[in-house]
């Protein structure tokens, strides 16, 4: 195989995650976010929106005419760990509702054709049926709310007893309640730096998911305690401490070259989600994961 990655995938960024102080600087959030959405080295790309009627009203018109394909609104505004989807208080649902409301409208301003979710805690050894049931309705309502705009809530699978310690959780476990759902605009969104955080392989959580698999984070995770990125604090791809260099990149692009998500007739999104390197800037490091992600798709084509 000698087909560029490009002829099988749309190669794109997670915004926050390179820019951690947008979140905090709605100011910062629409300079960096404008930047990012006119680099021409990238295909799509993963945002949210900062407050701010005349903020968003300028992003729209960058993002409406940037010329990238499949963007995914993730609300990274968001309390999740304050206010969960999980809970099971009804006031906390329609507080949940409203906050979300107004979230879905900037993904169908700019155009987005995912909207990413989380469970949020407790995590399952914590956790009661209603928790579990509280989760199931807000994802009914979620994908009613995205359907009609063209949009696919895609589930995000995390750890439940490393960092996030979130209810959903295994591969497995997130096939199975899409399953449950039945809701055709309801799928996931796999994140392999997670992957081993979950207690997973990626043959695993690839194979798991793979029906219903709409988009793919790359990135790095780290489980020395010892190490101050432990955890799912998204260290570049090949940072010292962690899991995820060029040959585990290119076993997870080989695993999802054979189930079919990558492939040159509806090529699938491949998304970095890092942070940068302590000692070199946010285009250093998308330069150098860029650089590696080439290398990983040369040995899937070498072998």
């Amino acid at each position: 195989m000698t087909e560029p990655l490009a002829s099988y995938a749309r190669v794109g960024l997670v915004h926050h995650m390179l820019h951690p102080a947008c979140l905090d600087d709605p100011d910062d959030h629409e300079r960096t976010l404008t930047a990012l959405a006119r680099r021409p080295d990238i295909e799509t790309l993963d945002c949210c929106l900062p407050y701010g009627a005349e903020r968003r009203a300028r992003l729209h018109r960058v993002l409406g005419g940037c010329g990238k394909a499949h963007l995914c609104y993730a609300p990274f505004l968001y309390p999740a760990r304050k206010l969960p989807f999980t809970a099971t208080n009804s006031s906390e649902q329609a507080q949940i509702r409203l906050l979300l409301a107004d979230q879905v409208e900037q993904a169908a301003a700019i155009g987005a054709t995912g909207f990413i979710t989380v469970s949020g805690g407790p995590p399952p050894d914590q956790a009661t049926p209603a928790h579990h049931a509280a989760y199931a309705d807000f994802l009914g309502w979620l994908c009613d709310e995205l359907r009609p705009l063209g949009i696919d809530a895609l589930i995000e699978p995390f750890d439940t007893n490393i960092d996030k310690c979130y209810l959903y959780g295994p591969s497995a476990d997130c096939a199975a309640l899409v399953a449950r759902l039945g809701r055709d605009n309801l799928g996931i969104e796999l994140d392999l730096a997670h992957v081993p955080l979950m207690g997973e392989t990626p043959a695993q959580a690839i194979r798991n998911v793979a029906p219903i698999l709409r988009r793919v984070h790359l990135g790095n995770s780290v489980l020395d305690r010892a190490d101050p990125r432990y955890g799912d604090t998204h260290p570049p791809i090949g940072y010292a401490g962690g899991l995820i260099d060029v040959p585990e990149l290119a076993e997870g692009l080989a695993l999802l070259l054979d189930v079919g998500y990558l492939n040159t007739v509806e090529r699938g999104d491949l998304v970095l989600e890092i942070t940068t390197y302590p000692d070199r800037s946010v285009e250093e490091t998308i330069a150098d994961n860029l650089d590696r992600l080439a290398q990983a798709w040369a040995l899937v084509g070498a072998a």
